[in-house]
């Protein structure tokens, strides 16, 4: 990408949203060519330690409201309990309750909290974490988060591979999000890790995640010790690739110097389904992964009409 484009990207006030003051970390929001709207939504408090991305769903008005909900409560949590699953079920259960929520309104969300020498993902949805960690050539590129969609748990399944996933038709549709269904209860995984030094943590919606490869990801964050030019360059790939959907990115740099103390990961995730799987025939595999739309039914039916 030429520099000129780089200027251009940071200096498009009213498009491009910064979060500011942080040197350890910086995030950035477009809302790419081919949206009227930008449903993404982003915070960041490094001196909390807290992170989060937002993908809101459902058109118009919708997903703005969605994704800022989520945002607003995780800064509520960031002020009081630091409990962020508790946030994102409140956010769930305040956009479930909205009058004006025809079960249309809904909306991914990544969160990342500091923990001393560990840092805490929880998502849910598409929107992705990588973990990259310095190393020979690009370094080391990790997705730490699992897409809640459709074509994931086709994947996981067995029933199509990484190759065919990526450009299935119904690859934009999830099966978990905050709000966007009637059920009350929300499932949301999550990820904890020691820090090692150099690392860094990259949040994203999917406007990232399904425009540029991970290869070219990690070359963009080995090369650039500026957290402020590498999303600027994150966003710009986006914009090369097409920029078909909202594009928001936060990039974050390891403590510091890192915490000493190194402990093992831990995961949660909802793998009983997973495991019930596991020796069922293909067919099985296929009609088990249609059921549990049911979660986003009704949102997965008003995306696949309009899209």
């Amino acid at each position: 990408m030429s520099e000129t484009k780089v200027r251009e990207i940071s200096r498009h006030s009213g498009t491009v949203d910064r979060a500011s003051g942080a040197q350890r970390s910086a995030g950035t929001t477009h809302p790419g060519y081919k949206r009227e709207q930008n449903e993404d939504a982003y915070w960041a408090d490094p001196q909390r330690g807290i992170w989060v991305v937002a993908d809101g769903l459902g058109g118009h008005q919708a997903g703005e409201i969605a994704s800022k909900t989520v945002v607003e409560e995780i800064q509520r949590s960031a002020a009081t309990d630091r409990h962020y699953e508790r946030a994102l079920q409140r956010a769930h259960a305040l956009l479930l309750g909205d009058e004006h929520n025809t079960a249309n309104m809904g909306s991914t969300a990544v969160v990342a909290a500091e923990d001393g020498a560990y840092f805490h993902v929880y998502w849910v949805g598409d929107s992705r974490a990588y973990l990259w960690t310095p190393g020979e050539h690009s370094g080391q590129l990790r997705q730490l988060t699992s897409d809640h969609s459709y074509v994931q748990m086709l994947v996981d399944s067995g029933a199509i591979n990484s190759a065919e996933a990526a450009s299935h038709p119904n690859r934009h549709v999830i099966t978990r999000c905050i709000g966007g269904s009637t059920n009350p209860k929300l499932e949301i995984d999550r990820v904890s890790a020691p820090w090692r030094p150099g690392q860094k943590l990259l949040l994203c919606s999917d406007g990232l995640s399904a425009e540029v490869e991970p290869t070219q990801i990690a070359e963009i964050l080995a090369a650039n010790d500026d957290n402020r030019r590498a999303v600027d360059l994150l966003v710009g790939a986006a914009l090369d690739a097409g920029g078909k959907d909202n594009i928001t990115v936060q990039v974050i740099n390891a403590p510091n110097p890192a915490p000493s103390r190194m402990q093992k990961w831990t995961s949660r995730t909802g793998s009983a389904l997973q495991n019930s799987a596991q020796g069922m025939s293909p067919f099985a595999k296929i009609a088990l992964a249609i059921c549990s739309l049911g979660a986003c039914a009704a949102l997965a039916a008003w995306l696949l009409g309009n899209h």
